[in-house]
């Protein structure tokens, strides 16, 4: 039998992060669910900047096996590399 593997998607962030998604469009990150979803559909081809870093923190918070604040630190980095924060 597979193992089950705990996730929780309704995990949100005391306070938001805004990114730019179009020349003049931001979109609103609330906690690592929508932020992964950012780091996966909506990033630039350079996957530099702590990208990885801040992917692995989400996947972390949501499992809840390490921190939300932590992820949302790491994904500020990997936005501000991008040049994508608002």
């Amino acid at each position: 039998m597979a193992n089950v593997i705990e996730v929780d998607f309704k995990l949100v962030w005391r306070y938001p992060v805004f990114i730019r998604t179009g020349e003049s469009e931001e979109q609103c990150i609330g906690g690592p669910d929508a932020a992964l979803e950012a780091l996966n559909h909506r990033w630039s081809s350079m996957r530099g900047g702590g990208y990885f870093e801040a992917k692995r923190r989400c996947v972390d918070a949501l499992r809840r096996r390490g921190s939300a604040e932590l992820a949302r630190q790491r994904f500020i980095k990997a936005a501000i590399a991008a040049g994508v924060l608002a």
